[in-house]
């Protein structure tokens, strides 16, 4: 797997950790300071501005997985073909 794979790889894990822990903390900052029911209204799926504010703050991490995956895959998909294609078989 060349460099730029893993360290993109390395930064979406990064950045997915760092999101969860954000996400976590303050869904319980909510519990703690307004009760269950504001959580319950925050978790709720019909609240699209908490869901796009959730997808938004995972989204760069995914997108770092997702271009690590390509690049591991476009670099071993290239070493296994000839660098010449004969143009009879």
């Amino acid at each position: 797997m060349c460099i730029l794979a893993k360290m993109l790889r390395f930064m979406g894990t990064v950045w997915l950790w760092a999101a969860g822990l954000l996400i976590v903390s303050s869904h319980l900052v909510v519990l703690h300071f307004d009760g269950f029911w504001a959580l319950a209204n925050l978790l709720n799926p019909w609240n699209i501005a908490s869901v796009l504010t959730l997808e938004l703050t995972i989204a760069p991490g995914l997108l770092l997985h997702m271009a690590a995956g390509e690049l591991t895959t476009t670099a071993t998909s290239s070493q296994n073909r000839p660098a010449i294609i004969p143009s009879h078989p």
